[in-house]
């Protein structure tokens, strides 16, 4: 292998040659040398009224497959002692590379973005909150080389009470426009539907990005569908909706915030369809669960360097359809349009799904009427997907409320672009 990108990598090439030449040698006893992960996180944490905080951690783990099973150590330390430690762990000592390591030089926060935090924290509409960024440079080392992973730097804005965040790739084009939509008062006279109810719903401003995200993208990943604990287990090839939706997973799209050049694994990046005109066409696999599942590698991704490498998604997208987004609208009697959502969950277990509505308005007659107060909405997976309406909008739209995606405790930045959609009905919880 060769660094994925033209970006600088975080270590010397030369010492990291020398270490994939020294990985490439190693020799144990009983199992097999995968891969070392070598990470360099910062994080920079911005409030009104506050210095700026700034921490920087560092470390790396090794990975060995047994003949049943996979075993990963990780300590903290780039140092060529630490790494020698960890390659030695299982094989004859590895001593230090002979091309001496120079001290990394401390990472910094992407051009502009102190002052613009400043700026911002200072804003009577950003009053109490709290503005971080993160950059992450790793490397992957593994027997037939290294490879650098480039990930861009993210911007994430917290506000007070414990309301949802907002998360963007740094130099998103539309993020002055998200930041002005984030900064908007609530309404003060809002409408819940009754508990209960039953009723179509147009998902808009990008949240049907969301809908997918929870019904499609988690439900795909490598080691649910190996376990046999997704509900879309053995439905490779079945039409899961009528809709005449494309489904892909892309890394590359470098505007949201899933995106990388390379897996944390090494493998290259590249888009995964998961849907084709509504058939599950894809999954998404780590090395590990792509033996099992015989499908392809590439989305195996760590929430940092003391965790294992898991399937996960990265941007769920998908292409614009034919109709006007406000024809979709016009065409509900009595129903909801969903503007904004502050969460979504989805239970493999029992196949259900929940939606957290924010915002958006009660629909009558295909106008907007009352504005909604924050309540839930929910359904089975199956029947959420065969209700999806065939229309598909013609607006496809990023979302920027829910970037960071928690699975099994373990959180990990991830994006969406999807048009209007029209559930014929969900319930109201």
């Amino acid at each position: 292998m060769t660094p994925a990108t033209s970006e600088r990598p975080p270590f010397e090439t030369r010492w990291l040659d020398e270490l994939a030449e020294g990985c490439r040698g190693l020799r144990g006893h009983h199992p097999r040398f995968e891969d070392l992960y070598l990470e360099r996180r910062l994080e920079l944490r911005v409030a009104a009224g506050a210095e700026l905080a700034s921490v920087q951690i560092d470390g790396g783990a090794s990975r060995w497959r047994f003949a049943d099973r996979w075993a990963m150590h990780a300590a903290a330390g780039v140092s060529s002692a630490a790494v020698a430690g960890l390659v030695s762990r299982y094989a004859d000592r590895l001593d230090p590379p002979p091309v001496p390591a120079a001290p990394p030089a401390a990472l910094a926060p992407p051009a502009g973005w102190i002052d613009w935090a400043h700026g911002l924290a200072g804003r009577p509409a950003f009053r109490g909150a709290v503005l971080r960024c993160f950059v992450r440079q790793a490397v992957v080392v593994r027997r037939d080389g290294w490879r650098g992973i480039s990930t861009p730097a993210l911007v994430r804005i917290e506000p007070t009470g414990g309301a949802p965040a907002l998360l963007a790739v740094w130099g998103q084009p539309l993020l002055g426009d998200w930041l002005r939509r984030f900064s908007e008062p609530a309404p003060a006279r809002t409408w819940t539907p009754p508990a209960g109810q039953q009723r179509p719903v147009v998902l808009t401003e990008g949240t049907a990005g969301v809908l997918l995200h929870e019904l499609v993208g988690h439900l795909v990943e490598g080691d649910l569908i190996a376990d046999g604990r997704s509900p879309l287990a053995g439905l490779g090839g079945a039409a899961l909706t009528d809709a005449v939706i494309d489904l892909v997973d892309d890394p590359r799209r470098r505007d949201l915030p899933g995106a990388f050049d390379c897996d944390d694994e090494g493998v290259p990046a590249r888009p995964m369809p998961l849907l084709r005109s509504g058939r599950l066409c894809g999954l998404l696999c780590d090395r590990e669960t792509a033996e099992v599942c015989g499908a392809e590698a590439g989305r195996g991704r760590r929430s940092d360097w003391r965790q294992p490498p898991r399937p996960r998604l990265s941007n769920l997208v998908v292409p614009a359809g034919p109709h006007p987004a406000r024809d979709l609208e016009a065409g509900v009697d009595r129903g909801l349009v969903v503007t904004r959502l502050g969460g979504a969950t989805v239970d493999p277990g029992s196949g259900r799904a929940v939606l957290r509505v924010e915002r958006g308005f009660e629909l009558q007659h295909g106008r907007r009427r009352r504005p909604l107060g924050p309540f839930e909405l929910t359904g089975s997976v199956t029947e959420i997907l065969a209700g999806i309406d065939p229309r598909v909008g013609d607006d496809p739209t990023p979302d920027w409320r829910l970037g960071w995606c928690v699975k099994d405790g373990t959180p990990l930045p991830t994006g969406s672009e999807a048009p209007t959609l029209v559930v014929r009905r969900l319930e109201v919880l």
